[in-house]
């Protein structure tokens, strides 16, 4: 989609994209390929192969595989050099930012000059697309969708034209829920398309990819069934069905496709024989692959996972960049199960001259990780040094210019950084007794992770709504704690640590009928976890009749009966 290869939205692993340095003229010659979808526009071409390869890079283009779609487009050039609809493909391709803006100018120029006596459908896209080259994706925007609707008022039974604007349009959603500019608009040019067009990829990808973020993934569940079978080839495909899948809580089928992701990009590489640094989206998938096993309770395979996608990047080079993020994907998966003391061990050390973004994510994910293993010992004092040193930390992160093209941001890492600060004061807090305390530094934490872009680095610490519904528990406000347990389980149906929360939480409001239905349901999902869990063997004891009442008993009160084989419920690491 036009938004994703403008405005750069994917999580960026490595610093450079594939050929991103190499002319239009010397980019290496592709393949045809089957399993890309079945885009089709007539272009003014005599060539057949021409025709061809360009309705290949139409097809990539839909599915914002910016760098094969744009060797597609070189290849129909060179086929047919007059083919102006090649050059306006190069134009559309060549990358965000104002690093290529030279480039992309030359490509529209060509297209321009070319266009003279096509027909007007053509000089018509032309034309649309040269005020983005001109102005930018910001500053042409307006004009942009004018003329595209102008086009598709001329030419209504275009569905190019209508797939490549709503595909621009698609905006996701603010952080309160509303949708972004343009969002509805296109939704509802999306729904019209796949009335009509029912099995064209490019209208089931972008389908998938406005309704993901939005608070109702679930229409979008049938074009993420369909986009396996008709884009087995293209990879971004996959992921946008896997990632659909498993936001609503279907494990097993998300897994399935995420692993075809990665072994869809490594038979890609095999055949072009090309570094793993230029897999689209497997290092993205592996990173989901570790996420969905820690929901599901397998600790192993999150480590699995990986320490796979570190050593995918270590045989790429081993940039920092990448390095990094691999770092936080083994993090994140310690993390997520409490091992605060594994999370400290994950190594951060990293060879050659840093970015001051590449230093900040390395330092702030050494002191987090010390800082909750202080926590989790028991040195508060040590904590307030560690959440200290990150507010140092992030403060002039912030004030260093936003970086251009895949390079990690500072500013991102700033707010990523500011994030885990808040996130381990506000549990600091917590643990000291200050509850007002406590909740006012976790919103914010809360407010600032939902704020956090895409394509910057994921947040490394443990999620700020959990620790806040914990924080609540702990000052007795459990009613609270239960309205934003199910906000969790919610959004992620299939996370068995929110659903293990809202057990929890039901035990302390002493309400065990709902609690044993709850830690059942965790059972249920966590069916192929690890054994050696302790979450397994306290849904167990509770449901058992042996739990303990969690819910704090003031003195006037009588406390509850005792079952005779009473053994406490184990306390939850961090």
């Amino acid at each position: 989609m036009l938004s994703r290869l403008l405005r750069n939205d994917e999580p960026s692993v490595y610093v450079q994209a594939a050929w991103e340095d190499v002319a239009d003229e010397a980019l290496p010659r592709p393949r045809l390929r089957e399993g890309l979808g079945a885009s089709h526009l007539k272009v003014s071409t005599r060539v057949p192969l021409a025709q061809a390869w360009f309705d290949q890079g139409l097809s990539l283009l839909h599915l914002g595989w910016g760098s094969e779609a744009r060797r597609a487009f070189a290849e129909a050039a060179r086929h047919d050099p007059e083919l102006a609809m090649a050059w306006w493909g190069l134009a559309l391709t060549r990358g965000p930012g104002a690093r290529f803006a030279a480039a992309r100018a030359e490509a529209m120029a060509r297209a321009l000059a070319l266009s003279e006596g096509l027909p007007d459908l053509e000089q018509r896209y032309i034309v649309a697309a040269s005020l983005l080259s001109d102005k930018g994706p910001a500053n042409g925007r307006h004009a942009f969708i004018r003329e595209m609707e102008s086009l598709i008022d001329r030419y209504p039974e275009d569905v190019e034209a209508k797939l490549l604007l709503a595909g621009f349009l698609v905006d996701g959603y603010e952080p309160d829920g509303r949708p972004g500019q343009g969002q509805p608009y296109a939704q509802a040019m999306l729904r019209d398309l796949m009335r009509t067009s029912p099995d064209h990829v490019g209208v089931h990808y972008a389908w998938v990819c406005a309704t993901l973020p939005s608070s109702r993934p679930e229409a979008a569940h049938e074009s993420a069934l369909r986009l396996p079978k008709l884009a087995p080839g293209a990879s971004p495909a996959l992921l946008a069905s896997g990632r659909l899948l498993s936001r609503l809580g279907e494990t097993d089928a998300a897994y399935r496709v995420l692993e075809a992701v990665v072994e869809t990009d490594d038979a890609y590489l095999a055949a072009e024989s090309l570094p793993a640094s230029f897999a689209p989206c497997a290092e993205l998938a592996m990173r989901l692959l570790s996420q969905g096993c820690a929901e599901a309770g397998q600790y192993s395979d999150a480590q699995t996972w990986a320490r796979r996608l570190r050593q995918r990047v270590e045989s790429a080079g081993g940039e920092p960049q990448a390095l990094l993020f691999a770092a936080s994907t083994l993090v994140s998966a310690h993390l997520r199960f409490g091992f605060c003391r594994a999370a400290a061990d994950v190594p951060l050390e990293l060879s050659g001259e840093l970015t001051a973004a590449e230093r900040g994510l390395r330092d702030g994910m050494r002191l987090y990780t010390r800082g909750i293993n202080a926590m989790d010992a028991g040195r508060l004092s040590e904590v307030e040094r560690a959440c200290d040193a990150l507010a140092l930390l992030h403060a002039p992160l912030s004030e260093l210019r936003r970086a251009e093209g895949r390079q990690l941001c500072p500013r991102d890492v700033a707010r990523v950084v500011e994030v885990a600060e808040q996130e381990l004061r506000g549990a600091l807090e917590s643990r000291r007794g200050d509850g007002g305390r406590a909740e006012a530094t976790l919103v914010r934490a809360w407010r600032m992770e939902r704020r956090l872009r895409t394509a910057g680095p994921s947040a490394f610490s443990r999620p700020a709504r959990e620790t806040l519904a914990r924080a609540r528990l702990r000052g007795e406000r459990e009613q609270k704690a239960l309205e934003l347990a199910r906000a969790l389980v919610e959004e992620r149906p299939a996370c068995g640590h929110y659903r293990l929360l809202l057990a929890e939480t039901h035990v302390a409001m002493g309400e065990r009928v709902l609690a044993v239905q709850d830690f059942e349901r965790f059972l249920e999902r966590w069916r192929d976890a690890d054994e050696h869990l302790p979450e397994l063997r306290r849904a167990r004891t509770y449901i058992s009749g042996r739990g303990r009442i969690l819910r704090l008993v003031h003195t006037a009160e009588a406390p509850p009966p005792v079952p005779p084989d009473f053994r406490p419920l184990e306390k939850v690491s961090c």
